[in-house]
């Protein structure tokens, strides 16, 4: 958990909907404007790292090797070749 020494104090704009919003939400949660944020900044930061997006592509990348509806790349540019 974050204490008061290892924060940093920050300012952002916010559009008139999305600070009321926010406060209703922190109202609701029993929490704060600023924990919601840094819980969302958080969950942001750790969903879109870098490392995390190519382990996913890399993953991805031959998932579909197996399937046999997927058409042999080959064969695709053979047929386009007929035309």
């Amino acid at each position: 958990m974050n204490t008061p020494s290892d924060m940093k104090r920050t300012q952002i704009y916010l559009h008139a909907t999305q600070q009321s919003a926010l406060a209703e939400m922190a109202r609701s949660l029993r929490s704060t404007s600023s924990a919601l944020i840094r819980q969302s900044i958080d969950e942001f930061m750790k969903a879109h790292k870098p490392a995390d997006q190519r382990a996913r592509r890399m993953l991805a990348a031959g998932s579909w090797s197996d399937n046999p509806d997927v058409l042999d790349l080959a064969e695709l540019r053979r047929e386009e070749r007929q035309f």
